[in-house]
């Protein structure tokens, strides 16, 4: 591989890579401002409840103490929020200044270059006019003229981002955000003082709330801040990647957990070569691609992989030959006995590939020779890694329909159901005293079933967890609706629509803008050739041979421009008619996982959040044999005085509660990373009262 080749090469994986530990890093410090978050809401959700019961007596004076610390806590949030806004807006001001400086120097180079191409255009035109190094140097001046004007247009329109960004007043909001929250904290302190008149009873459990909610409004806040940058992030991978990486990426099966699909665009030639129906995928003759263990892509480089080719050993994959982007091809990782003849697909090292084990893939091409010839490069290509994906087996949620919560009633029980009970209650008791008794006495209050139709030869437990109803769940400045992105893991999925679509808009958005300006060049031009065409035609002098050579020529440029600017304007309409349906698209695909997925709960609640639930904050089920059949396995769990939520707070009789079930593998901690745990349809839920 050449120096250029390599730079270009090196420069290309630091860049992906450093855009992915930015990402990794943005996407721990999201799981950490969520975790964050969830404990303020559960200390939030526990101070309110505790306020509940002692102002039953005082509504009205209550009810204006919380509304100034709610009113408090979202100045508090938009103090923080302005004070960071200003010190970006600073950054941001600086920053546009010096892009635009150095985007006008590199535009006077060009306009220089322009010139100095036009003089040599001008020697030709005079000494060697109709000679190949004449026109050589005519569409060279054409180009570097074509060059100089988007260089032009580029630094005019950094100019006015410099302007904007200048004229944004920050300060200004600042200032006003300081001198409302001075009086807010002014308001705040007199009801206080009217609420502690009223009572000095609830003086502590409402600091406490007020305290409580305060901090929740900032790990709110800060939570909102992190996701921005954690996605605007994800979209400069997903840029970067469609540009400089082939939009390499891999999916994992859902339905096949030994199976994967690599998605890359072809290598496109700027040299056609006539031959497409010899060779669809030209100037690259053949694809493959290669699995790498993650802890191995730094060292992996092309002598690597040209070697694996040499052996010939189930390390390399073929990519199906294709005559269009995207190319997608699905690997088997154990193929079916009637595929017996084809050898186990194994990653760099030789080893077969393993569920849990974090992998990237490489894209390998093989330029045809034709084209090494051509371009007088005889180095293959090797993409930079995608970014890691791991195959796992995923455990089935449990249907929210399916999920009943009942009153405990010992004569309706069966005999089997009897025995789960007392048994269930005996091993509280050991538990807690370290000892069973049997003789205990089974005093539940209600009692969970539900129905799955999981691999019963799974190792898995199903966790029972209780989600308290939130009385002020409209009140949050994350509202429930704005949370149904996070409440059930929908987060992926909006990443998935964001790779696919956000690269392909953005490009058709920078291709829009650049039509609108060569129509409005087109026009402009074919206006003054119109003008200059009339004007020959209107002479009444003898019209001489030179004459009639100029109106030629001007009559050919007309239609040649004319004809320019009709199939200019065609493209731009499809390409703008693209770019508003994809955008339509992106809202209704966004909208309806909105609506699949609604934050019943009206708190923060998914799937990483419920993996971390403490062990005496839920309960087990059992297995109901009696209920059993071939298609579904029942479970139940006993609901007792001494249960509690998902936070650790008792019961309390009277509120509703959402009951969900996560479904958790048990097995052994080396094949843990082999599974995916699943939370049940909380959508799909209904509440039940204590």
């Amino acid at each position: 591989m050449n120096s250029y080749n390599e730079n270009l090469h090196s420069a290309i994986v630091n860049s992906l890579q450093s855009l992915d530990i930015e990402e990794q890093d943005l996407n721990s410090q999201v799981n950490a401002a969520m975790f964050t978050l969830y404990h303020a809401e559960g200390a939030t959700i526990a101070a309110e409840q505790n306020l509940a019961a002692a102002t039953d007596a005082y509504k009205s004076k209550t009810a204006t103490q919380n509304q100034a610390i709610k009113d408090n806590n979202v100045l508090v949030n938009l103090l923080g929020t302005a004070t960071q806004a200003g010190q970006f807006v600073k950054q941001s001001t600086t920053n546009i200044a010096v892009a635009a400086s150095n985007v006008q120097i590199a535009t006077n180079a060009i306009v220089r270059l322009a010139g100095d191409m036009g003089s040599i255009y001008s020697i030709l035109n005079a000494a060697d006019f109709d000679s190949s190094i004449y026109m050589l140097a005519k569409e060279a001046s054409k180009l570097i003229n074509e060059t100089a004007y988007d260089a032009e247009v580029t630094s005019q329109t950094a100019m006015e981002a410099s302007t904007l960004t200048a004229e944004v007043s920050a300060s200004t909001v600042l200032d006003m955000a300081k001198a409302t929250s001075g009086l807010m904290s002014s308001v705040l302190k007199i009801t206080t003082a009217d609420f502690n008149t009223a009572t000095q009873n609830i003086v502590t459990d409402s600091t406490n709330v007020a305290a409580v909610r305060s901090t929740e409004k900032l790990d709110e806040g800060a939570l909102e801040m992190i996701n921005i940058s954690y996605n605007a992030t994800k979209s400069a991978y997903a840029l970067t990647n469609k540009e400089l990486n082939l939009n390499l990426h891999v999916k994992t099966s859902t339905d096949n957990p030994l199976s994967f699909t690599v998605n890359f665009d072809l290598i496109e030639s700027p040299f056609p070569s006539g031959k497409t129906g010899e060779n669809p995928m030209y100037p690259v003759e053949k694809y493959y691609i290669i699995v790498v263990k993650d802890d191995k892509k730094q060292t992996f480089s092309i002598s690597n992989a040209e070697n694996i080719l040499l052996l010939g050993n189930s390390e390399i994959i073929n990519v199906e030959p294709v005559s269009t982007s995207p190319v997608s091809q699905t690997v088997d990782v154990y193929y079916n006995i009637k595929d017996g003849d084809k050898p186990t697909v194994t990653d760099s090292d030789h080893k077969p590939i393993e569920l849990g084990e974090n992998y990237v893939v490489f894209v390998m091409a093989i330029f045809t020779d034709d084209y090494k010839r051509k371009t007088n490069c005889y180095d293959d290509y090797l993409s930079a890694p995608s970014q890691v994906f791991t195959l796992t087996t995923a455990l089935q949620p449990v249907a929210g329909k399916t999920i009943k919560v009942v009153a405990y009633d010992d004569k309706k029980l069966t005999d089997n159901e009897r025995r789960l009970a007392l048994s269930a209650k005996n091993d509280q008791l050991k538990n807690s005293i370290g000892r069973t008794d049997d003789n205990a006495t089974v005093d539940f209050t209600h009692v969970m079933t539900f129905e799955t139709d999981e691999n019963s030869n799974l190792q898995l437990e199903y966790r029972c967890m209780f989600l308290p109803a939130s009385t002020n769940a409209s009140d949050r400045l994350l509202t429930v609706e704005s949370l149904n992105f996070l409440v059930k893991s929908e987060l992926p999925l909006l990443e998935d629509i964001t790779i696919a679509l956000d690269p392909v808009i953005a490009s058709l958005e920078e291709e829009n803008y650049t039509n609108q300006l060569k129509i409005g060049l087109l026009e402009t031009e074919l206006s003054e050739l119109n003008e200059q065409l009339t004007a020959t035609t209107k002479k009444d002098a003898i019209v001489s041979d030179e004459d009639v050579e100029k109106q030629k020529l001007l009559t050919t440029n007309q239609k040649t421009l004319t004809s320019q600017l009709k199939e200019l304007q065609k493209s731009h309409g499809e390409n703008v008619r693209k770019f508003h349906e994809l955008t339509a698209r992106k809202d209704e695909m966004t909208h309806s996982i909105a609506e699949e997925g609604v934050a019943k709960s009206g708190f923060l609640f998914n799937l990483p959040i419920a993996e971390q639930v403490f062990a005496d904050s839920y309960i087990v089920a059992r297995k109901d044999q009696d209920k059993t059949t071939e298609d579904t396995t029942a479970w139940i769990a006993f609901i007792g005085p001494d249960a509690t939520d998902n936070f650790g707070n008792r019961l309390i009789g009277g509120d509703e509660y959402l009951p969900v079930v996560l479904a958790c593998s048990t097995a052994s901690a080396e094949n843990a990373g082999d599974f995916v745990n699943a939370l049940s349809e909380m959508d799909k839920t209904a509440y039940f009262k204590y």
